[in-house]
């Protein structure tokens, strides 16, 4: 049995953990109630701990090819510990008080990788999901999707991207933070009107394992 490559201690960081969730919002809602809530609420994550970066997400129909509206905000989280204060301590108390209580997707990172535009503030976001199929092995997509992502992350414009699986449903999502707009590449694409980042230093980058 082949050894697991060797690991510095001095250099390793916790595992990145991925959290979204989305609130589908009427066809006529006043999508300018959702932007104040992210300009006046967002603040508030920009110094949370244990979270590495939120990303307050917003489709509006007909915007970037959306036929909803949506609130759809993306965590990673360097720190899990984080994570479950903010569902069960409060932080998420807010949006079941406002909205009702979403379906929380949780994914286990592959990979977090930093782009050309890292020093800057994201403006859009992009998601692609893929689903397994169950012909094949997963190990092989997955080490084919790492790579791919450190090539993707390359690309001009690129903020940040991150890798990340739902192996109950064997789910493969790429989340990826733009400067500008998101290419029409992502079938999904986001309007980002803020970002909290106060752990994005200690998120763990590249390959998670």
């Amino acid at each position: 049995m082949p050894r697991p490559p060797s690991v510095d201690l001095d250099d390793r960081r916790s595992p990145v953990h991925a959290m979204h969730y989305e609130i589908t919002l009427p066809a006529d809602y006043d999508m300018q109630i959702i932007h104040r809530r992210v300009r006046e609420r967002g603040p508030l994550l920009d110094e949370f701990p244990g979270l590495g970066l939120k990303a307050y997400g917003v489709r509006e129909r007909g915007v970037d090819g959306s036929a909803l509206n949506q609130y759809s905000p993306f965590y990673l989280w360097h720190d899990p510990a984080g994570m479950h204060s903010f569902l069960w301590d409060g932080g998420f108390r807010g949006i079941v008080d406002d909205f009702g209580r979403p379906p929380v997707q949780h994914w286990t990172v592959l990979a977090f990788e930093e782009g050309p535009a890292f020093g800057t503030t994201p403006r859009a976001a992009g998601k692609r999901t893929e689903i397994l199929p169950r012909e094949v092995l997963p190990g092989e997509v997955i080490t084919s999707a790492v790579a791919g992502l450190t090539e993707h992350a390359r690309r001009a414009g690129a903020h940040s991207a991150a890798l990340v699986i739902d192996p109950r449903g064997w789910e493969l999502v790429r989340y990826t933070l733009w400067a500008g707009d998101a290419p029409d590449e992502d079938p999904v694409r986001y309007r980002i009107g803020h970002v909290s980042m106060p752990g994005l230093a200690k998120l763990r980058r590249g390959r998670q394992w």
